[in-house]
């Protein structure tokens, strides 16, 4: 991701309905798979300026992981944090309960999956719980990728078999952004056919769009602990550790 953008993920994250939306989607999988299980090892691995950092202390003690030190520069306001390679963590094996990884194995960065899935399962526990979510569908590859520096995009097929071949055991997986998947799809189709230099609007819209907006994602929020959405522009998938 650009240095620019990390700064502007700083300053809206608590605000932006991206980020407040992605939140409570986050949130609502934690809650039903954690139940009420209190002080656990967590690690946000690629934690980037910190979005998910405070929300996380309430399970347990957290750590923050990422390569950037502009990154890092702004999540240690918000938390625990230190520089490492998802891929190479340097950190013991069956060290974590949780491992969170929000929108970071599509990175350019990222040059081996299967082999960030392996470091993930190596340093948690037996039956730890890996959160993981990533932008989907490769043919949704646009102008905007370039400027958040996208090496992959997923399916879900593609997804789970990595995790299963890694050694973990898929508890659930479900596309999210279903509501505006259309709207999403519209820009990107325009975009790709009016070849608009891409780069990703991190701006906080006027408070009433940014309300409806975050609105269709905290509802989904709340249809996902019931059934999983049949797509959207990002997966999110809980696992376990075999």
């Amino acid at each position: 991701m650009l240095k620019s953008h990390y700064r502007k993920i700083a300053n809206n994250q608590d605000k932006h309905w991206w980020y407040r939306g992605m939140t409570a989607i986050n949130l609502s999988f934690l809650n039903t798979y954690l139940s009420k299980k209190r002080n656990l090892k967590i690690l946000d691995a690629g934690c980037g300026p910190g979005v998910m950092l405070p929300h996380l202390k309430k399970y347990g003690d957290v750590l923050g992981v990422d390569l950037s030190d502009e990154a890092l520069k702004f999540a240690k306001k918000r938390g625990s944090v230190k520089k490492a390679d998802i891929t190479n963590l340097k950190i013991k094996d069956n060290t974590y309960d949780l491992i969170i990884c929000m929108d970071v194995m599509y990175h350019t960065w990222v040059k081996d999956v299967n082999k960030a899935l392996i470091e993930f399962k190596r340093v948690l526990k037996k039956g730890g719980m890996l959160l993981i979510r990533e932008p989907a569908y490769n043919w949704m590859r646009g102008n905007e990728d370039r400027g958040s520096l996208t090496a992959r995009r997923f399916s879900k097929d593609d997804l789970e078999k990595s995790l299963v071949k890694n050694g973990f055991k898929v508890q659930k997986i479900s596309y999210v952004n279903f509501f505006l998947f259309p709207i999403v799809f519209a820009v990107r189709i325009y975009g790709m056919m009016t070849n608009k230099k891409g780069n990703s609007d991190l701006s906080i819209p006027n408070n009433l769009v940014n309300n409806l907006l975050f609105l269709s994602l905290n509802i989904e929020s709340y249809i996902i602990k019931y059934i999983s959405l049949p797509f959207g522009s990002s997966l999110i998938c809980v696992s376990m550790k075999k």
